[in-house]
């Protein structure tokens, strides 16, 4: 169940209704994306997509096919204060003290292999294990890895750099999404996306 609507143009996924904010992710031109709520005006669509993925984001209206959008007074509206805080950030005082994981970068090796680089931005440190998810620009999942710092933490400003196995053999933009799940308790929820452009093995 739920609402969808397809998208005229290839189109860049923000994490706020706003052009200036994070890329989440692009859609390409025909997809479908499921409605999950409205800026108060309806200028903007909150979209997931792929539709059964947890990636989340906001679209111009204007970016969708006109027959194709739902009755906007059947989506619901969310209010500025609700917009701001949907990324999941916590109080100031809690996120002084929890772990903040982001993908700090993404490199394909000599072999062919993807190679992540996980940073904890945050001002604590983490150890357990954590989900990284590769997909292509248009949503095809190409790996998912439980990557396990257990027995080697992350301090506060220190990376990983996790060689994931992933074969890059075509040129294109990829979506890396470290804690996809969100399992672990961050600082903040809206940096664990990171949108790349690498060169495939089979291009150089």
């Amino acid at each position: 169940a739920g609402t969808f609507a397809r998208v005229a143009t290839t189109s860049n996924l923000y994490a706020r209704p706003a052009r200036a904010s994070e890329l989440v992710a692009v859609i390409p031109a025909g997809r479908e994306a499921r409605v999950t709520g409205r800026t108060e005006d309806a200028s903007w669509l909150r979209v997931v997509y792929p539709p059964q993925s947890s990636i989340e984001g906001w679209l111009p209206r204007a970016n969708f096919v006109a027959d194709a959008v739902p009755d906007v007074a059947s989506v619901p509206a969310l209010p500025a204060e609700v917009i701001a805080s949907s990324a999941g950030s916590v109080s100031a005082t809690e996120g002084d003290s929890l772990p903040d994981l982001t993908v700090a970068s993404a490199d394909v090796q000599p072999n062919g292999n993807l190679s992540v680089r996980i940073t904890n931005e945050g001002r604590a440190p983490f150890a357990g294990r954590v989900g990284l998810q590769v997909a292509g620009a248009d949503g095809e999942i190409l790996g998912v890895l439980d990557v396990d710092l257990t027995d080697r933490p992350l301090a506060p400003n220190r990376s990983a750099s996790v060689n994931t196995g992933i074969e890059v053999r075509r040129t294109g933009l990829f979506i890396i999404e470290v804690d996809r799940g969100n399992r672990v308790k961050e600082s903040s929820e809206i940096n664990n996306i990171r949108r790349v452009l690498l060169v495939g093995a089979g291009a150089r």
